[in-house]
């Protein structure tokens, strides 16, 4: 047969259900509410959208006000306790598709104790979230009016139901979310709203084929010269046809010339489906790297099902040709732990992902783009889908494919033990193999990991009463079943038992000395400059506390937007959160007075910390990635988010873009540990880092300035970093050693990189209240704001929601180019403040707008206090 592409149209089809369905209330717990929107409860029938769950339909049907809002959280607690049933009709024409053997409905996603019906027959339960699903519907459908029906029991019902079955499990909140295989951060999390979903939240469709495509799983790998890839397109198909099935695999080079194409024989015999592998062959390739590291072109994949000149399914997809690898070698510390893209070590700059919404149906393209646009254009190359949310959708990773960004994806099991007996592991295996399956054509997903603090907290978190010595906890999913399910369907991609990881023999699942590390005491316990006492192998998480954006946080509190509003306290889950963001500002800044200074020096703080360890971190040439918690929020809440839920980000995003950039140029003291001093004995080094393929060879200006932003000292020095690698000089003690600390400062300066270095924190600064004088010219569809210092400004910031809010725009509606800059008196700077939106233009009176405090905030803006 050739291989030409045929014409004829798949004769798989599929009809999509979702869309308009209503929704009725079952069975509500005896603390509901007697009416809802002035209609009774016990009646409560509604239009609903299909993908969609329950709580989207309530606010959709003006019959739940936003729980977001102060308190509301707390009265919607029985949606998650009730009985709900989705209903629709629809037409069915078997003369459609005369030629089809198989009718299925497939339903994608289910949330999540489901009881599915056709014509009152009943065809499936379910009990997993993450499962898609497949029913053979032929002999219920009937000609004409078709009735489905999918009624959700109770999460929590059948959560505590499966925990009187096997008794408790430990976790980290009162919650029961281990013992149901659903999202666990619907239960509630340390950033999180306790919102127990139901409903359809994926599509549902009818089916009918004679032949399909179950999965493609296109599996990379290189020559060892890189001079050609070879790519086993392994097809998992299923055929009822009496004749002949063939696969046919034709691979495009991005330009969309046809380079590879082979075909081979669905094994028809079982009547189940099974494998096939057409091997293709790409000499010359293209290859696939992450952001920084070169350009991303992807292939195009399309396989065919045929039956003699029949196309009787199709699968397309775009597809990067790339490797990826764990590179572990000794080191005197304990041992190195490295990511290796095509041969190539690949120091991480990265993120960890929480779900997006509670309501993940909500979720939009456009609002994926939104913040995947915020992690590359922060410099960021990875993103670690947590353990505790979803798998990720194909939406997603291909945004993920087409900007660089590594995807590190955790199997869904987050801080808890886990059931094992042998109806919890056919679920994790099933969600597990078609998670690998169906993720395995994206080369932007490089490492599954089996779970989150799941072996950290069997081994340091006193689970020992609850579990005793014999009972199991989930060792067997992330030491044998997820590892084995990887190596069968993905063996190109690494697996790691869990996150925290030690690779060392013998040692505890926390210790820094190998593999990835989570490195919360600095938060918990310390100021941010111990960042510097430590010196890891990788961190997989990190990260401070900080408010989200003055409208984002005004939108859900009542009252002043201080630390003792009950509504902002519940609006911070972190365990004794209020007490470590106020621990964290008593080094550097007085009482806050004021919500502007409370805000400002908190979200101030939450920068500074960030950028300070992720700086030392990367200045250590043995520290070979840090994923910093967390890139986004799923609600209007005190996290440790750089974007808050409004999509706005925190001055922390800006810090750590340029703590993330490829080139960058920092000053640290010479040895590990310890406060922000004067040099002394350690003294300080200037450090540049390069993450490049080539040699960068900065020269630097470094200044010492006084408290009125006179030049005291300076010095000139050349470095050379070579390609991932370091270079570091001594500060010569004339530049590096003040003569009054509290007064001096020092900037660093390099191809128009700076970095500042402070010899005592702002408390104890004698520098003056920052002064400035502003001027605003419209250009185009921005708005350019023009400081002028007239003394030394430190970390200026323009807050673009407080200037949308005086332009009568949404507080998300403008975005600044830069934040945090320190001046000397007599530098200006120019920020650049852009409509989020392309369909939006600034109204004219922008340019004439005067901006001050408190748009504009910086950290010397007040005097300091003399009592203090």
């Amino acid at each position: 047969m050739s291989l030409v592409e045929p014409t004829v149209a798949p004769v798989r089809q599929r009809i999509d259900l979702g869309g308009a369905w209503s929704l009725s209330l079952l069975e509500a717990p005896g603390d509901a509410p007697t009416r809802l929107g002035g209609r009774e409860l016990a009646a409560l029938d509604l239009a609903a959208q299909v993908p969609g769950q329950v709580h989207t339909d309530l606010m959709r049907a003006g019959l739940l006000d936003d729980p977001d809002v102060g308190f509301r959280e707390l009265d919607q607690q029985w949606i998650g306790r009730s009985r709900w049933a989705y209903r629709r009709s629809f037409d069915w024409n078997p003369s459609a598709n005369p030629s089809a053997a198989a009718v299925d409905l497939v339903a994608d996603g289910l949330d999540t104790v489901a009881t599915v019906r056709l014509n009152d027959v009943e065809i499936a339960r379910t009990e997993d979230q993450h499962l898609a699903h497949r029913w053979n519907v032929r002999d219920v459908l009937v000609p004409g009016e078709n009735r489905l029906e999918v009624i959700f029991d109770s999460a929590w019902d059948a959560a505590y139901a499966h925990e009187r079955e096997v008794g408790a499990l430990p976790t980290p909140y009162d919650a029961p979310y281990p013992q149901l295989r659903k999202s666990a951060c619907n239960f509630g999390w340390d950033w999180g709203p306790q919102y127990v979903t139901a409903g359809i939240w994926q599509p549902i469709a009818l089916e009918t084929w004679v032949a399909r495509i179950e999965h493609v799983r296109p599996l990379v790998s290189l020559a060892d010269d890189r001079t050609s890839a070879a790519v086993d397109v392994v097809v998992r198909a299923e055929s009822r046809t009496e004749y002949p099935v063939r696969a046919v695999a034709v691979l495009r080079s991005p330009a969309g010339e046809v380079v590879a194409s082979g075909e081979a024989n669905i094994d028809t015999a079982s009547g189940a489906a099974s494998d096939t592998t057409v091997r293709l062959r790409v000499d010359a390739p293209e290859l696939w790297w992450p952001a920084g590291h070169g350009d991303q072109p992807r292939y195009r994949l399309e396989v065919t099902l045929v039956d003699d000149a029949t196309t009787l399914d199709t699968w397309r997809r775009h597809i990067g040709l790339r490797t990826v690898e764990i590179s572990t070698e000794p080191d005197a510390l304990g041992e190195r732990w490295a990511m290796v893209v095509n041969g190539r070590r690949v120091r991480i700059r990265g993120y960890n992902w929480i779900p997006e919404d509670p309501f993940i149906a909500e979720v939009t393209d456009d609002r994926i783009d939104q913040r995947l646009d915020q992690v590359v254009h922060g410099n960021a190359n990875l993103l670690r889908i947590w353990g505790g949310g979803y798998f990720a959708t194909e939406s997603f990773l291909d945004g993920c494919d087409r900007r660089g960004i590594l995807v590190w994806h955790d199997f869904l099991f987050a801080c808890a033990g886990y059931d094992e007996r042998d109806a919890a592991l056919a679920l994790v295996r099933a969600e597990a193999e078609q998670a690998v399956a169906r993720l395995a054509s994206h080369p932007s997903v490089a490492v599954w990991c089996g779970g989150n603090e799941c072996i950290w907290g069997r081994q340091e978190w006193g689970w020992d009463d609850l579990l005793g010595e014999h009972r199991s906890w989930g060792a067997g999913f992330y030491n044998e079943l997820l590892p084995s399910i990887v190596a069968e369907l993905d063996p190109t991609r690494p697996y790691v038992p869990n996150s925290p990881w030690s690779t060392l023999p013998g040692k505890p699942t926390s210790d820094a000395a190998s593999g990835p590390t989570h490195l919360w005491d600095v938060w918990n316990n310390l100021d941010y400059v111990h960042y510097r006492d430590v010196d890891p192998a990788f961190i997989s998480e990190m990260g401070w506390c900080a408010p989200p954006a003055t409208t984002t946080l005004r939108a859900v509190v009542d009252g002043p937007l201080l630390p003792d509003n009950p509504q902002v306290v519940h609006h911070m889950r972190a365990s004794d959160g209020m007490h470590k963001l106020n621990r964290g500002l008593q080094p550097y800044f007085p009482v806050p007075r004021t919500e502007e200074d409370w805000i400002f020096h908190t979200q101030l703080v939450q920068a500074r910390a960030v950028q300070t360890g992720t700086e030392w971190l990367r200045s250590r040439e043995r520290c070979a990635g840090v994923v910093i918690w967390q890139i986004n929020d799923c609600w209007p809440v005190l996290s440790w988010s750089t974007v808050d839920a409004d999509g706005i980000e925190k001055p922390s995003w800006f810090a750590l873009r340029r703590a993330f950039a490829p080139h960058l140029l920092t000053i640290q003291p010479v040895t590990p540990g310890g406060t922000q001093r004067p040099a002394g004995d350690d003294g300080l080094e200037l450090v540049a880092v390069n993450d490049g393929a080539a040699s960068w060879s900065p020269k630097v200006r470094v200044r010492r300035f006084g408290a009125d932003g006179t030049e005291l000292a300076s010095a000139a020095i050349e470095l050379v970093a070579e390609a991932d690698g370091t270079a570091r000089a001594a500060l010569d003690a004339a530049v590096a050693t003040p003569g009054d600390p509290a007064a001096e400062f020092l900037i660093a300066e390099a191809d128009g990189l700076r970095t500042t270095w402070f010899f005592v924190p702002d408390r104890d600064r004698s520098l003056p209240a920052a002064r400035w004088s502003v001027e605003t010219t419209l250009h185009a569809r921005d708005l350019y704001v023009t400081v002028t210092a007239e003394t030394p400004i430190v970390d200026l910031t323009l807050y673009t929601d407080r200037l949308a809010v005086e332009l009568g725009l949404p507080g998300s509606a403008l975005v600044a180019d830069e934040q945090l800059v320190t001046l000397v008196p007599g530098e200006r700077h120019t920020f650049v403040v852009s409509p989020r939106s392309r369909d939006l233009r600034l109204p004219a009176n922008a340019a004439s707008l005067a901006i001050d405090h408190p748009i504009l905030r910086a950290a010397n803006d007040l005097a300091p206090r003399a009592d203090v």
